[in-house]
C-alpha cells in the first residue's frame, strides 16, 4: 500500500509540473525570458521560448544549439539533482538573454563598415597546398564589400592590396573611420587534423569568463559595450554562412583576437573555411564560394541592421 501511494505521488507531482518522462524542469531564470516547455532528447533538453525561438543545452557542454545554430556559451549549461536544467548568469546575460531579445545596446545604425582582410605582406596566415590565406581573405572581402555596397553601405577596407597592417592598427580604424561595423575575414587551418572542415564567427570574449577555446578567465576586463551587438551580428552572420555554403556549422564562439579588443564597435571575426584541408582549400579558393560566403554575410549585416534600427524606435 506505501509503494502504491508512492507511485501516485509520484504521478500527481508529474501531472502538477507539466512535465513526464520526455519533459525537463526549466529554472525561474530561463522561465523569466519566456521559455516556457522543455523536451528531453537523451542528455540534451530543447526549450521553447513563447516568441518561437529554441535552445537546446546540453549539460557541461558550453555547445548549445539556438535556433538550429550552434552558438557557444561563455561557461557550460547546467542540470542540477533534480533534473533543472539552466545556465550561469553570466551566460544568460552575455548570450542567451540577447540573442532571445535581439538586444543591440549601444549600438547605432550600419552606414559605414570597416572591413579587415586578415594578414597580408610578410604576414602570409595559414598556408595550404596551393593558397595562401593572405590572398583567400582578400578576395572574399573585395567580395563582401562589393555585396555590402549593393545593399547601400558605405564600405572601406584595412587593406586593398598584399601589404602589411599591424594588428594594433586594423583595430583602432575603427575608431579613426567612424565605422559602425568591423568585419575580420579569415580561413582557418589545423595542424593535428587535415580533415577539419567548417565555419566559425567570433564575438569578443565577455569579461570574467574564458574563451571558446580557453585559456584565462579575463576576470580584469570590463565587459564591452557593444557585447550584446557584437554576439547578435555574429549568430546573423553565422547562420547565413552556412545555410549558404553548405559548410559545418563550428559555431558562433568567443575569442579575444586583438582586433576584437580595440574595435570602437560592434567586432566579428569570420573563419569562413579551412585551407589546411585540401577539398575545402579548393572550395574557399573558388570564386563561386566566395560568392557565395560574401552575399550570406552582407545579408547577415542587412538582417542585423534591421534589428538595431527596430530596437532604436522601441
Amino acid at each position: 500500500m506505501k509503494q502504491l501511494f508512492r507511485h501516485l505521488a509520484a504521478a500527481l507531482l508529474l501531472l502538477v509540473s507539466g512535465c513526464s518522462q520526455f519533459r525537463g524542469s526549466i529554472s525561474p531564470e530561463l522561465r523569466s525570458l519566456g521559455f516556457r516547455t522543455a523536451e528531453l532528447r537523451g542528455e540534451q533538453c530543447i526549450l521553447t521560448a513563447t516568441n518561437g525561438s529554441t535552445l537546446t543545452l546540453t549539460p557541461g557542454s558550453t555547445r548549445t544549439l539556438f535556433n538550429g545554430t550552434v552558438v557557444h556559451l561563455p561557461e557550460p549549461a547546467l542540470r542540477d539533482e533534480n533534473g533543472v536544467y539552466t545556465v550561469t548568469p553570466l551566460s544568460l546575460r552575455q548570450t542567451v538573454e540577447p540573442l532571445l531579445r535581439r538586444r543591440t545596446d549601444n549600438a547605432g545604425p550600419v552606414k559605414r563598415v570597416l572591413l579587415d582582410p586578415g594578414h597580408g605582406g610578410a604576414e602570409l596566415g595559414a598556408v595550404g597546398k596551393k593558397y595562401q590565406e593572405k590572398a583567400i581573405n582578400l578576395a572574399l572581402a573585395s567580395a563582401v564589400k562589393l555585396e555590402l555596397e549593393k545593399r547601400g553601405y558605405t564600405v572601406l577596407m584595412t587593406r586593398t592590396k598584399d601589404q602589411a597592417v599591424s594588428l594594433d592598427r586594423r583595430g583602432r580604424l575603427t575608431g579613426e573611420v567612424a565605422a559602425d561595423l568591423f568585419l575580420s575575414i579569415h580561413h582557418n587551418a589545423s595542424s593535428s587534423n587535415p580533415n577539419a572542415t567548417g565555419i566559425e564567427t567570433y564575438a569578443l570574449t565577455p569579461g570574467g569568463a574564458a574563451s571558446t577555446s580557453g585559456g584565462a578567465l579575463g576576470g580584469t576586463l570590463a565587459a564591452n559595450r557593444f557585447d550584446a551587438a557584437s554576439i547578435n551580428l555574429a549568430e546573423r552572420i553565422q547562420t547565413r554562412l552556412v545555410r549558404a555554403t553548405g559548410g559545418v556549422d563550428r559555431g558562433t564562439k568567443y575569442a579575444r583576437f586583438r582586433v576584437l579588443t580595440l574595435a570602437e564597435c560592434p567586432a566579428v571575426l569570420i573563419e569562413a573555411g579551412f585551407i589546411s584541408t585540401p577539398a575545402e582549400e579548393e572550395a574557399i579558393a573558388s570564386a563561386a564560394r566566395q560568392r557565395k560566403a560574401a552575399a550570406a554575410i552582407a545579408d547577415g549585416v542587412a538582417v542585423y541592421d534591421a534589428w538595431v534600427r527596430r530596437n532604436a524606435l522601441r
